[in-house]
């Protein structure tokens, strides 16, 4: 399996989110703070350590990921 979720709360968020990671590495956030009808999407800033991030990923794996990702998160 070359991706990964983890349904997640911290102190940033008001609200459960899910991150998506690919070949174990971390691509982006999906959050809820605005009602699951406006599901937003953050990306990893320059804060973070470069060697646990994926930058570039094919467009329709990416696509995909988040729509799975998207129902990971609606269905809890």
């Amino acid at each position: 399996m070359d991706y990964d979720y983890l349904i997640a709360s911290d102190s940033d968020h008001e609200e459960v989110f899910i991150e998506i990671y690919y070949r174990g590495k971390y691509i982006a956030l999906i959050n809820q703070e605005k009602g699951l009808e406006n599901l937003e999407i953050e990306f990893p800033g320059a804060d973070l350590v470069e060697a646990t991030i994926e930058r570039k990923i094919s467009l329709n794996e990416f696509l995909d990921l988040v729509t799975q990702a998207t129902q990971k998160l609606k269905a809890r």
